[in-house]
């Protein structure tokens, strides 16, 4: 399928039409490919054997759409950091990705400023962000704490890690062994259990090795499988 009909198939997918390239289509592609595209490891599961094989593992990207329209899938950080930089490069934005430490992939979109792009976080990212801005964002499963001062960026999660954040944009190749490392099924630990996370309807929704949680305002229901 060709570049123009794999975009189409996308913007439909998300429900965006066309418009300027400009800040508002960029924030509404977020929010609604934050709503629709789930993360998850279980692609990077069934890829693993050809992956390994080839050392490749990221899918190209006629693929990864069929897989996101026709069977909910999405990825981890790394698939869909590229899918949605593709997207927006397709649109006519300057989209670059971001590195940050330990192990992630992100992007930076350049319009007035640069922008802080993160879809493949999980995190309650529903816009783009000044890149050189401190923000918080947060929703009933989360805080997310984005502090941007003169000696880095650091990212605080409560629950979950810290990690650091690269403004400067890096190149894809850059990233191939870390990638690699990423898909290494003795050591990377997300291929030790199956990991979803999406939206149903507005609720942050989780299943964790068979473990399905929901996070509604105030309140947290499990359901164990």
């Amino acid at each position: 399928m060709e570049a123009a009909a794999l975009v189409e198939r996308f913007l439909a997918y998300v429900e965006v039409p066309r418009g300027e390239v400009d800040l508002a289509l960029l924030n509404k592609l977020i929010e609604r490919f934050q709503r629709k595209v789930r993360w998850e490891n279980l692609t990077k599961i069934i890829d693993y054997e050809i992956g390994a094989s080839r050392k490749q593992f990221i899918p190209p990207i006629d693929i990864y759409i069929n897989r996101m329209v026709t069977q909910g899938y999405g990825g981890t950080c790394w698939t869909i950091a590229i899918g949605f930089r593709w997207l927006l490069r397709q649109l006519g934005y300057s989209a670059h990705y971001l590195y940050m430490d330990p192990g992630h992939l992100c992007l930076r979109v350049d319009l007035d400023q640069p922008y802080y792009v993160d879809l493949g976080y999980g995190a309650p990212l529903f816009q783009a962000y000044p890149l050189h801005q401190s923000f918080v964002a947060a929703d009933d499963r989360e805080t997310f704490t984005y502090t941007a001062a003169a000696d880095g960026i650091t990212i605080v999660r409560q629950p979950g890690p810290t990690k650091t954040l690269n403004p400067e944009p890096v190149e894809l190749e850059e990233m191939l062994p870390i990638i690699n490392r990423s898909n290494d099924w003795n050591t990377s630990p997300m291929l030790r259990e199956l990991l979803i996370f999406g939206y149903l309807g507005d609720i942050p929704t989780s299943l964790t090795n068979g473990t399905l949680k929901q996070h509604f305002p105030g309140r947290e229901s499990i359901f164990m499988s």
